[in-house]
């Protein structure tokens, strides 16, 4: 008999039509790979099989953030620390009439008081050279603190969540833009109308792109990393302080152009006034005060949140270790 004959009392290889059926494999009837019928199932079956090998074990947990996510409250405690010791530093290093240590001014002074504190009276001097040193580092450890805090917000995110760590913060936050205006402030001499100029409008863009590329983004992911609801209301956290700072800078630049060297710069048009200056700060604050209170309320929910899926992840296995069948 050939390979093309059937056997009469082969069973299963007879088709409803009389023609040649399935044939017999050791685990039962092998399938026609010929047949679209066939082949069909096994695609099904593979396609579900990708899909359920390229999701992650959070997705097959449905668990609201990071399986080894840590509760940041850790770090919301030491950031208020930090914070009293910095309202305590800076009236420490303040200067007081009759003092024994002479009042010191410092670049570094000027500097650094205005990027960690641009919602405060700019003081070129301080107290003495010992506390202004230790004033400026405990600034920088407590700027350093509050961007640990808000990394480790950012690591509790699931992995498909987009997390953040602290490097973004420290770009977002510092008010870096004050720089070209404070660098060379305690240099001898007369600055020219085309440096302020340059300094002024350099201070601008500066701002105007650390807000829009680097803020909004980070503040709208700090809102969405408590799965917090209307996450555009963070519209409002740096909107505000944005607006009055750039008609300060950009009415100091329209000014320096429009006016000669020994003209009064009230003939300007739109010339700086201190009401520009009391709304950015006073708008500093505020925007200061929320995203403070956006942290807390993120650290809240992260922590409430992380004992939810610890604990239901723990129900789950005891639900399987009760369901188990016994080895013998």
């Amino acid at each position: 008999m050939s390979d093309g004959e059937v056997s009469p009392g082969d069973p299963g290889t007879t088709g409803a039509g009389g023609g040649p059926g399935p044939r017999q494999g050791p685990l039962g009837p092998r399938p026609n790979l010929a047949s679209p019928a066939a082949v069909a199932p096994m695609l099904d079956t593979q396609y579900v099989l990708g899909a359920t090998t390229a999701s992650s074990p959070e997705d097959l947990l449905h668990v609201r953030y990071a399986r080894h996510g840590v509760t940041p409250i850790p770090w919301m405690v030491a950031s208020a620390v930090m914070i009293a010791a910095s309202v305590w530093a800076v009236r420490w290093s303040e200067f007081e009439r009759g003092a024994p240590d002479p009042v010191t001014s410092s670049e570094w002074w000027v500097s650094t008081y205005s990027v960690l504190l641009p919602a405060h009276d700019l003081r070129l001097g301080s107290y003495s050279q010992f506390r202004m040193w230790v004033t400026l580092a405990v600034l920088v450890g407590t700027a350093a603190v509050l961007a640990a805090w808000i990394g480790r917000i950012g690591r509790n995110l699931r992995s498909n969540a987009a997390p953040f760590g602290s490097v973004l913060a420290v770009i977002a936050f510092p008010a870096w833009w004050v720089l070209p205006l404070t660098i060379g402030s305690t240099d001898v001499g007369v600055r020219s109308r085309g440096d302020l100029l340059v300094r002024a409008l350099i201070a601008f863009g500066l701002l105007f792109a650390q807000f829009l590329l680097m803020r909004w983004p980070l503040v709208n992911r700090i809102w969405r990393a408590g799965h917090l609801p209307y996450d555009l209301a963070s519209i409002v956290l740096w909107l505000p302080m944005l607006i009055p700072w750039s008609l300060y800078l950009l009415s100091t630049s329209y000014t320096l152009m429009v006016t000669g060297k020994g003209d009064d710069p009230r003939d300007s048009a739109w010339q700086p006034t201190s009401t520009m200056i009391d709304w950015a700060r006073n708008l500093t604050h505020a925007t200061e005060v929320g995203m403070l209170l956006l942290l807390v309320v993120v650290t809240a929910a992260q922590h409430i949140g992380l004992r939810k899926d610890r604990a239901e992840e723990r129900a789950r296995r005891d639900a399987s270790a009760a369901t188990a069948p016994l080895a013998f």
